[in-house]
């Protein structure tokens, strides 16, 4: 399909705390489909899915419960021990991502679509920025994005920090995003920003 023949695949990314789900949320209300590549991935390691099989071969049967499906801590554990069994990882799971993301591109232009969203923490990182027309990151300052990791999900700031230190810095977003919205204010002034970007897509 031809870029003619499809509308504009817009990448969503950025660090966690950024803000990054509420720009997916209004990208939605305005009518833009979004296709989330973290759902993709819990579809891709499905029980019955190749994708599982494979990571059972790459990480051993320890990555799977007795009933077949997969066990995410422990697949966590193998996945994150050392940078090549992450590498590992990626290329297990990438393919069959960007495979079925591909299904739901077709899908949506088919039903109308003229422009769609990827929401995908890893949208660098797995290679599917080469999907998208367009690359937007939304960011925040550290301090911003601590404090709200840990009211949204009831962690302390040491725990929020270490996930955050295990993301790029903000630096790799600029350097590779078409486009950058900054959350440093309020909720209304955010959404705002994401409105006035979103005018660019004539939403």
């Amino acid at each position: 399909m031809t870029i003619e023949q499809r509308g504009c695949i817009i990448g969503l990314t950025g660090p966690t705390g950024a803000g990054k789900s509420e720009a997916a949320r209004l990208l939605s209300a305005a009518g833009i489909p979004v296709v989330d590549a973290d759902l993709l991935a819990r579809e891709v390691t499905a029980k019955g899915h190749p994708c599982l099989a494979e990571l059972a071969e790459a990480f051993s049967e320890t990555v799977l419960n007795a009933d077949g499906t997969l066990n995410r801590a422990a697949l966590a554990a193998a996945a994150f021990a050392t940078p090549e069994a992450t590498a590992r990882l990626n290329a297990v799971t990438h393919p069959h991502i960007l495979r079925l993301a591909d299904e739901r591109f077709a899908a949506l232009w088919a039903a109308g679509a003229t422009a769609v969203a990827l929401d995908a923490p890893l949208l660098f990182e797995s290679g599917m920025d080469r999907m998208c027309d367009r690359t937007v990151a939304v960011l925040a300052p550290a301090a911003i994005r601590q404090a709200r990791i840990c009211e949204r999900d009831g962690i302390s700031a040491e725990q929020a920090a270490l996930r955050m230190q295990a993301q790029p810095d903000e630096a790799f977003y600029r350097e590779r995003a078409d486009d950058v919205l900054y959350n440093d204010g309020d909720l209304t002034a955010f959404r705002k920003t994401v409105k006035a970007w979103m005018s660019g897509y004539g939403k």
